[in-house]
């Protein structure tokens, strides 16, 4: 499967955070290869920063919700 089919996915999948993380990892030990094409880091580039926004944005909801039931305390 081509990186941009899996970015495509990735945006219209329901996310999951676990998921995310271990393709991020995969990404990343994909791009440390020396014998990695331009085109495909690219795409894995950017495959890598919609998975690390999307991770971002769980995480800061997560955050704020464990902030609001931390207040109710």
């Amino acid at each position: 499967m081509s990186a941009a089919k899996k970015t495509n996915d990735i945006e219209n999948e329901e996310f999951n955070i676990d998921r995310a993380l271990d393709r991020l990892d995969e990404i990343n030990n994909k791009l440390g290869a020396q014998d990695i094409p331009l085109s495909e880091s690219i795409e894995l580039y950017k495959e890598g920063t919609i998975l690390a926004s999307k991770c971002k944005e769980q995480l800061q909801g997560i955050e704020k919700e464990l902030k609001i039931l931390n207040q109710d305390e």
